[in-house]
């Protein structure tokens, strides 16, 4: 029952070559306060999201417990009921694998919460479909699962990883993360430092230490690969594409991008929109 890692992270690096898995079809339902299914197993594999709610599910006769907005993910055959002790709603998502393709993993994943948006609504929205689908949809939907899955196991890959790396390991890994989502936002490294809980100095050391460059380059490599993909997908004035990726005006953003991409922003543009 206990999640491999080395096990699911082997699945994830199989599939990155091969084509989508099989979405099978989906079920949403309430589940009331002490209501309790009884044990059983899938063929296939199971996805099963709790966006609300609270209870126990017995795993190959071993008890897990699960909270609001976690996620538990049984490969095939593998037993499980499930009680609720906090009435709630199961969404759930069935895939299979094609013919001759990778087997899933034996040991079951769970995640005790997730909070991405875009994968929670992939979730819901797969839970909503059923089996009666045309071809066209058939294809959209084995692409939709098949990347909710692998967001769900690279995401908890991730996080068994960070659990067990060293404070200050943890520490450059959320600094890393909350710059992935506020590079084009964020006034100063003082921010940074505080939305981790540390010292800037150490944040610094450690950063530069374990990544090999600083938190300055790293926040303006950030912001250039984003105005990188606005120069090429869209028409923005540089004015507005460097206000979008945090730069304080548009002659600092063409600066720091000609250091960089050793091209003025307009160059890299009408280079890119001829190739």
């Amino acid at each position: 029952m206990t999640f491999n890692p080395s096990e699911w992270r082997h699945f994830l690096d199989l599939l990155s070559n091969r084509p989508p898995l099989v979405f099978v079809h989906g079920m949403r339902h309430a589940v009331p306060i002490q209501s309790h299914c009884e044990v059983h197993s899938h063929a296939v594999l199971e996805i099963i999201y709790h966006p609300i709610g609270q209870g126990v599910t017995n795993v190959d006769g071993t008890p897990l417990t699960f909270d609001e907005g976690s996620v538990v993910i049984h490969p095939p055959d593998q037993t499980h009921d499930q009680r609720m002790d906090i009435a709630g709603e199961d969404l759930c998502v069935k895939i299979a694998t094609h013919k001759g393709g990778p087997s899933f993993p034996h040991s079951c994943l769970y995640l005790p919460r997730i909070s991405n948006p875009a994968l929670i609504e992939d979730l819901r929205l797969l839970s909503e479909v059923g089996t009666a689908l045309r071809p066209t949809e058939q294809i959209l939907f084995n692409l939709r699962a098949t990347g909710a899955l692998l967001t769900l196991i690279d995401l908890a890959c991730r996080r068994w990883k960070r659990q067990r790396s060293s404070p200050a390991e943890r520490y450059v890994t959320q600094a890393e993360q909350y710059l992935r989502e506020h590079f084009s936002t964020v006034n100063s490294l003082q921010d940074v430092a505080d939305a981790v809980g540390i010292s800037l100095d150490y944040l610094r050391h450690q950063f530069q230490k374990r990544r090999g460059q600083s938190l300055v380059r790293y926040v303006s490599d950030l912001r250039i690969e984003r105005a990188k993909t606005l120069l090429v997908h869209s028409q923005l004035p540089l004015k507005q594409v460097a206000t979008l990726c945090g730069f304080r005006d548009e002659y600092y953003f063409s600066r720091v991008f000609r250091r960089n991409v050793r091209s003025t922003p307009g160059t890299y543009r009408s280079h890119q929109a001829t190739r």
